[in-house]
């Protein structure tokens, strides 16, 4: 299906301004960037944030009404916000509160509670106040989702923060849904060198779990996300904004609390982050690894082969395997787009950034290749336009005309 300008497939791009405690990008740098881009290519949407600049949104906004291009708020809800507003944090199962040193300057990765009603509230206040009166076209909403595997600079900091949140909101949540809370802390220790007891991999994020009350807890947490989220959704729809979500990869989305295919109902595109070669959160090689070292950390700090084993069996692949596996990730956004209730945008890293993303033109060129198979609508190039070299951009280009 071809598209405006004979690109075979509709592009998104982010630009990350810096964080609501940073100095923002200037915008003349941003349209030097932008004008080299849309040379190029025909950019459907610009997604931005989230530092503190109307006059940069505003600027921006200007520039992309010339281009036909959509212009869109990206806007951390449930990590990011607490460091400009006095938010509760989650709870771990042992009822203290989950807060770590933050040692990123641009990024602060705690997360607070999605069924306090009250941080949803400060929440919206942060909008209201700092981006209500820029035109955007449309809202970008991150981190919508509980911690992964990933939280955390120590061991045990991840598995301590999936498990949550335990706050009186969601104490009540889960008696109200008949989950036994005064036990599952038994049931969870009981799997805790053995990958959760999980038993299979069916796809789109659906686990197949050998107790079944570990089957409920992540249902129950891909339950509250979707209830505080389409609250927050409807908010936004009343101001006539659309709405992409950022999501996890499939088979890492239920750990956060994420059915995309429910998520993907309340939106009008989703964007997993298929990240082939990041070595962060986010990142397939890094959570997967993640994975599997907070699930089986009970006797030692490392994962011994048999474990790495059983990820393996369970996925299909060589899951420590960086790129991670493409077949393998094509096939998740393949199953993903079918059945989605909205479009999806592929999310693929094309900033280079050392010891993070490594990205190079062949790696761009055979991710792109394999994605426009799966039936996308898009490519949503990620996850910093300020960040990608001339040759990725050069490489996007060949790709999609």
């Amino acid at each position: 299906m071809l598209q405006k300008n004979n690109q075979v497939c509709e592009i998104s791009v982010q630009i990350f301004s810096g964080g609501f405690l940073n100095e923002a990008i200037c915008f003349e740098a941003v349209e030097k960037k932008l004008k080299r881009l849309i040379s190029r290519l025909h950019i459907n949407k610009l997604i931005m944030g989230w530092s503190f600049s109307k006059e940069l949104y505003e600027k921006t906004a200007e520039f992309l009404a010339k281009h036909n291009t959509e212009f869109y708020l990206w806007f951390p809800v449930f990590s990011e916000t607490g460091s400009v507003r006095s938010l509760a944090s989650l709870v771990d199962i042992d009822g203290e509160k989950i807060q770590y040193d933050n040692n990123n300057k641009n990024e602060d990765f705690s997360f607070c509670c999605p069924n306090d009603p009250a941080n949803i509230e400060k929440i919206l206040d942060i909008y209201e106040k700092e981006f209500a009166s820029i035109p955007f076209n449309g809202i970008f909403l991150d981190k919508i989702r509980y911690p992964s595997f990933g939280q955390g600079s120590k061991s045990g900091d991840g598995h301590r923060s999936v498990f949550s949140c335990f706050c009186n909101h969601c104490l009540e949540k889960y008696k109200q849904n008949n989950f036994p809370v005064d036990n599952f802390k038994e049931i969870v220790s009981c799997y805790a060198s053995t990958l959760l007891g999980i038993k299979s991999y069916q796809g789109n994020g659906t686990y197949e779990f050998e107790d079944p009350v570990i089957a409920q807890f992540f249902m129950l947490k891909s339950a509250f996300i979707f209830q505080s989220l389409k609250s927050i959704c409807d908010y936004f729809r009343k101001k006539n904004l659309r709405i992409g979500l950022d999501v996890f990869a499939p088979f890492l989305s239920s750990f956060t609390g994420q059915d995309l295919i429910a998520l993907s109902g309340i939106c009008d595109f989703i964007k997993p982050m298929m990240y082939r070669i990041t070595q962060a959160p986010a990142g397939l090689p890094y959570e997967a690894e993640m994975l599997l070292r907070e699930t089986c950390f009970a006797e030692a700090d490392t994962f011994d082969n048999e474990n790495r084993q059983s990820l393996d069996n369970i996925l299909g692949i060589d899951a420590m395997a960086i790129p991670f596996d493409l077949y393998f990730t094509s096939c998740e956004l393949k199953n993903l787009t079918a059945h989605s209730k909205s479009p999806v945008y592929a999310g693929l890293e094309i900033n280079r950034i050392n010891n993070i993303a490594h990205t190079s033109p062949e790696y761009i060129k055979e991710t792109i290749r394999s994605y426009l198979e799966t039936g996308i609508k898009g490519l949503a190039l990620s996850w910093d336009l300020m960040d990608v070299p001339e040759e990725n951009l050069d490489m996007v280009q060949k790709m999609v005309f």
